[in-house]
């Protein structure tokens, strides 16, 4: 490995300033601290630190404070002529002015080592400070909120041996929230540069070694050192900076590496936020060149390619540029221009651009809020009020007592050409609105737009600076359709229906509703919560508002819906949709239909062409036959038992296959976890991913926890590829410091709030990407990567004393069986296959096996070839690291046994009666966790394996079957009036063959036998109405039960007049399932 040297970028500042000791954070007695008695060479006991202090990527619960001028982590120095970094030998310091400094000498109020450690915000002074300088000097940094702060002050210390004549005086400050880490340097006066007499003279000698300032990671390899250090010239220290300031240095600590602050350095180039609304005027802050001597226009930002933005230079250490709204969401290079646009560099990550969104935001947080909202429309001459927030740190960079608010209405239309939106025109409801900090509301009065009678619009909030008319931030909502209730919504409907296809052209191979809404939730390989109606919402005034059954028309409302996350080749996708009682909707406005577009790949298309006609043909329409048309230009998709496949991995790693087999393998490596052939392969296909052709790959890591001695392993990474042509792997790993790291490629992903600017209004954020979709719960930290080709990964990280585990769930679609490889076994819906090894071998049930049988024979062979890793590794670690420790660790092959002194403890956590001494009496998860509890002594541990345990049970039950009705069984039915029908609605159920039939809604002259499943009815005159049909069907196993509506409507119905002929409708003999006489009936299969 390279030696990593760094340099400090300084400014040479006048030979007479430096810090003023006003300018120092507290100290002294005055302050409380803590005196380190008079001495040489001395150093402090460990002092325990109340909150973790990341440093050079590793995590410290202890520090000590050296005599000579330094802090370590590691043990104590007292070394006291120092030694050139780096250091090799674990001596992991931060240096203020490390020599040999002799606090023994009298000096009046002077010769004094002070230091305290802060960990409650109580003192104001001392956290206000550090924030300020981490704002000042890191502008691109997130906001930072310590929790903790150290300070060491030097004061007036003179030299070995009890010299006085001269002193110096200097401070060291680290600052952290537990994930960040910053160091201030504070030299206020260095009059001596070592203990020598030539020093103390003011005479330099070449051969002097003067104090030492930086900092060392102890590995010998990384280190950063201050100029002039071990130089005479050390004293100069007091003169120079990296951030303008005579005598101050400040860095960030925390990682690998060392990152400079302040200006004028590459190690320090970045911005932020790195998302933002496809809208645009979202503010980024630019850190790095320094700002200073420009003029207006020197600073540029480049998006993209093309796309050209003059900066606003806020200090010379910030600028910022308004994002540009651009057509749809994408990810983008930012480039920037400090020569007018002569020349450009290249900043380090990307731009997202995140999705508008129709109603609210569920992807991310908003930044304007409608208030007093009650319906998911609005109306011309509603009042509405208007949220939004504004933080300190945005406020501070505008100009005082100048910047003014002004709300815009704009509209927007579907871009043609690209399927994605335009802004129109705007109307400025509000001007010269005061901002003030924090939450902030206003209230506005909904203006028309003219000859629209379902307009798109969304709310901005553009700040402006009064005496130059720059605007340095624009707030946006989200999308809002405008209704004009003295409009009539039937010509735009009528509209939109000329101009569609039959959906036969563009519906097909799509997957089918889950018959319940247990089904539906579990299968996340396929399906995804509708964030318009969703359960839990967290905005119920206006969930599942479009999915609410009309009044009078026999329909229900959903109070769930999912769309299908995967499309097919027209880039369709599917909405299923259930009542309260958690079964599929299929009629009416509650139910669920066919999208043209789906919404997580086209938003815009989908907002256009799906939802908008929704509402124009339905919800804002009171003619029937509109809505109709509306439905049979995006059907409602029948139900179905579609298989798909569940399995996981928890704790001391036990793994449930697809086929739902369950085993124990504590290997110590990186393992293929599952691998996905694009070809159906037989029971003893070997694996060879040299020469095979796979369309999904995924592999974990496994290693020790500390406390647990080697003796059981964990997850501790996931990493996972599709073949998607603009796939990029993706790496979810558990660093050194026990925190995640989420990369795509070589970027590690930003998953925390875009701004400070922003409203928390849903507990989730996703990003979007070609090939999947990346979701994580905001309380929970769950993770959810989802795959368009029907793979999901569920990952929950579990934070125990001495760690962080990774449990993983995975759902995979049935269209898999017989294309799987890796530890999840061969999905074929036979259990006793599962253990596969990679030439194909197959080694029996788990239960026939020996944990050393498992290890040696199926997991240890399933390594992964350290050339294919799809893994990130931090410095020092390699994919031929764990290559090795899957040959050389050797776990316990032994059944573990908890002390005697914690067998009741261990039973109660894992909720085992302890009268059942038959251990094959306790269930998977009981066994799990009583293994974990006594591998480990973590009864955290065991719980959280028990509770996963249980959810892989609980997700077996919600997957079984309830009995499927005929797919020969239409959804509509249209027929002549006065005609006997007679309906068979039975069903099958793979579990028995005895089912209940029930008729829940009906004619009440009709007729139904409830153990034939026969439906009698003869028609009178249906005077162009419909008649809605509910049967149910409830297997005596397990008591599941499916629905099946179906619509008899009358041939006659019509729209513009004519006889309504779905050009995808067919005439169709079907003798067992209808009895018809003189009928003539058009059947809709979806």
């Amino acid at each position: 490995m390279l030696v990593r040297v760094f340099f400090v970028f300084t400014c040479i500042l006048s030979i007479t300033d430096s810090v003023p000791l006003s300018e120092f954070f507290p100290y002294g007695s005055t302050a409380n601290d803590q005196v380190f008695p008079p001495n040489d060479d001395g150093s402090t006991n460990a002092l325990p630190l109340p909150r973790i202090f990341p440093y050079f990527n590793n995590n410290h619960r202890q520090i000590y404070l050296a005599n000579n001028g330094l802090f370590s982590f590691l043990g104590p120095i007292s070394q006291f002529v120092p030694t050139p970094f780096p250091l090799n030998d674990g001596r992991r310091v931060i240096a203020g002015f490390w020599s040999d400094i002799d606090t023994r000498g009298s000096i009046p109020s002077g010769n004094k080592v002070y230091y305290q450690i802060y960990a409650n915000q109580s003192n104001t002074v001392v956290f206000e400070k550090a924030i300020t300088y981490v704002q000042q000097y890191f502008p691109g940094e997130r906001s930072f909120n310590p929790s903790m702060i150290i300070t060491g002050t030097w004061y007036q210390v003179g030299a070995y041996s009890y010299q006085t004549n001269l002193v110096n005086t200097f401070q060291i400050v680290l600052v952290t929230d537990e994930i960040r880490s910053f160091a201030f340097l504070l030299y206020h006066d260095l009059q001596w540069a070592s203990p020598s007499t030539s020093s103390l003279l003011g005479v330099n000698s070449s051969s002097e070694i003067g104090g030492q300032a930086g900092f060392n990671a102890g590995d010998g390899i990384i280190f950063e050192m201050l100029p002039y250090s071990r130089t005479s010239n050390v004293r100069r220290l007091v003169n120079i900076s990296n951030v303008n300031v005579p005598g101050l240095f400040v860095f960030r600590i925390d990682s690998d590496t060392i990152v400079i602050g302040g200006c004028g350095n590459d190690s320090n180039l970045l911005f932020r936020p790195r998302r933002g609304s496809q809208l645009g005027f979202t503010p980024i802050t630019i850190q790095g060149p320094c700002f200073t001597n420009t003029s207006e226009g020197d600073i540029k930002c480049r998006f993209s390619e093309s796309i050209l933005v003059d900066a606003i230079v806020i200090s010379e250490f910030q600028a910022i540029c308004l994002t540009p709204s651009v057509p749809l969401p994408t990810s983008i290079n930012v480039h920037l221009s400090t020569d007018r646009g002569i020349t450009y560099q290249l900043l380090p990550n990307t731009f997202t651009y995140t999705s508008v969104e129709y109603g609210l935001s569920s992807v991310d947080n908003a930044q304007v809020i409608i208030l007093n909202r009650t319906d998911i429309i609005i109306t011309i001459g509603d009042r509405l009020i208007l949220g939004w927030y504004l933080s300190e740190t945005t406020m501070n960079n505008w100009p005082n007592n100048r910047m003014r608010f002004e709300i815009e209405m704009w509209s927007v239309t579907l871009n043609e050409s690209n399927g994605g939106i335009t802004e129109n025109s705007h109307i400025v409801l509000q001007t010269n609105l005061m901002p003030t900090l924090g939450f902030q509301s206003t209230s506005i009065l909904i203006p028309s737009i003219d000859n629209n009678d379902l307009a798109t619009v969304f709310f901005r909030i553009i700040a402006r600076d009064n005496l130059t008319n720059t605007v340095y931030a624009g707030f946006n909502s989200q999308l809002i359709v405008l209704h004009d209730t003295t409009i009539d919504t039937s010509g735009s409907c009528q509209t939109w229906a000329q101009g569609q296809p039959s959906p036969l052209t563009w519906n097909e191979n799509l997957l089918p509703c889950p018959l319940t809404i247990a089904q539906a939730r579990v299968a996340r390989c396929c399906y995804e919560p509708d964030p318009l109606c969703m359960e839990n919402s967290y905005d119920s005034s206006i969930n599942c508002r479009l999915r609410r059954g009309r009044s009078n028309h026999d329909e229900l409302s959903a109070v769930a819906c999912y769309l299908s996350r995967s499309t097919n080749q027209w880039n369709a996708g599917t909405r299923c949709c259930y009542g309260s009682n958690g079964q599929l909707i299929t009629h009416g406005t509650g139910a669920g239909t066919d999208n043209r577009y789906r919404p997580a790949s086209s938003p815009i298309l989908h907002f256009f062409s799906d939802t908008l006609p929704f509402l124009a043909c339905c919800l804002l329409n009171s003619n029937e036959e509109h809505c109709t048309r509306y439905f049979e230009l995006r059907p409602s998709r029948r139900g179905s038992n579609s298989p798909n496949a569940w399995g996981g991995t928890w704790g001391d790693p036990h793994f449930t296959t697809l086929d739902g087999s369950a085993y124990t393998f504590n290997g110590y490596g990186e393992y293929t976890y599952l691998a996905i052939t694009d070809f159906s392969t037989s029971i003893n296909t070997a694996f060879n991913p040299s020469t095979q052709s796979f369309i999904f790959n995924a592999q974990i890591r496994t290693a020790p926890l500390s406390s647990f001695n080697n003796s059981a392993t964990v997850i501790r990474g996931f990493a996972a590829k599709s073949n998607h042509s603009l796939a990029q792997r993706m790496s979810i790993t558990v660093s050194r410091r026990d925190m995640l790291i989420i990369q795509r490629d070589n970027e590690t992903l930003d998953l925390d709030a875009t701004t400070d600017d922003t409203i928390s209004t849903n507990n989730s954020l996703t990003l979007f990407f070609p090939e999947m979709t990346l979701e994580r719960n905001q309380t929970s930290g769950i993770l959810t990567l989802s795959w368009f080709i029907g793979v999901s990964i569920q990952i929950t990280p579990i934070s125990l004393t001495d760690g962080l585990v990774l449990n993983i769930g995975v759902s995979v679609a049935g269209s898999y069986r017989n294309r799987t490889f890796g530890l999840l076994g061969l999905y074929d819906n036979n259990p006793n296959n599962d253990l596969r090894t990679p030439n194909g071998t197959i080694l029996g049930l788990p239960n026939t096996l020996t944990l050393e049988q498992i290890h040696q024979q199926f997991g240890q062979p399933w390594a992964i070839d350290p050339n294919q890793s799809l893994f990130y590794y931090e410095m020092g670690d390699s994919a031929t690291n764990y290559a090795n420790q899957n040959i050389l660790y050797i776990p316990s092959f032994i059944s573990p046994e908890p002390p005697a002194s914690q067998l009741n403890s261990t039973l109660s956590a894992c909720n085992i009666d302890p009268s059942l001494t038959n251990r094959s009496s306790w269930t998977t998860a009981q066994q799990t966790c009583f293994y974990d509890i006594a591998v480990t002594n973590d009864i955290s541990l065991g719980r959280t394996s028990r509770i996963a345990a249980e959810t892989v049970l609980q997700i077996s039950i919600d997957q079984r079957y309830p009995p499927e009705f005929n797919p020969d069984l239409p959804l509509i039915l249209t027929v002549n009036d006065s005609n006997s029908i007679t309906i068979n609605f039975t069903a099958i159920s793979p579990y028995t063959s005895h089912i209940t039939y029930n008729l829940i809604q009906g004619p009440s002259s009709a007729s139904f036998d409830e153990q034939t499943a026969l439906f009698h009815w003869q028609t009178s005159t249906l005077n162009n109405s419909e008649t809605v049909i509910r049967v149910t069907a409830q297997d005596s196993q397990y008591q599941l039960l499916s629905t099946h509506e179906l619509t008899i409507r009358s041939s006659s119905r019509s729209i513009d007049g004519g006889i309504t002929q779905p050009s995808h409708g067919q005439i169709t003999s079907m003798s067992s399932i209808f009895i018809v006489m003189n009928i003539v009936m058009t059947f809709y299969f979806y």
